[in-house]
């Protein structure tokens, strides 16, 4: 009797850490695949804020946010409202300088 609740409960044992295993590199391959279609992320640090929009720094903050596109946002023009999560959104003053960032 002992050695039948032994064994039943290394199987429960066994079937936990097959799940978790499971769901671990399930996650991973997720977090993989997003990096892959260009989902915009912030996590990278911009040291130049108040930088003119050029297109050469545009393409250089496109690449490290992951995005697929970026959109300059000026004031006083008129945005879709429109969520994308491949997109960097980045907003500039009248004379083209970059004031801040975002996805989106």
């Amino acid at each position: 009797m002992q050695g039948s609740y032994t064994m039943t409960l290394i199987k429960l044992k066994t079937a936990t850490l097959v799940g978790l295993v499971t769901l671990g590199l399930s996650a991973l391959e997720a977090s993989a695949s997003d990096s892959v279609t260009g989902k915009c992320h912030l996590d990278f640090a911009l040291t130049k804020m108040l930088h003119p929009a050029t297109p050469e720094f545009l393409e250089d903050i496109r690449n490290r946010s992951g995005s697929a596109s970026v959109r300059v946002e000026k004031p006083g023009e008129n945005y879709t409202q429109e969520f994308r999560d491949d997109r960097l959104r980045v907003i500039v003053d009248k004379n083209n300088i970059m004031q801040r960032y975002l996805c989106g």
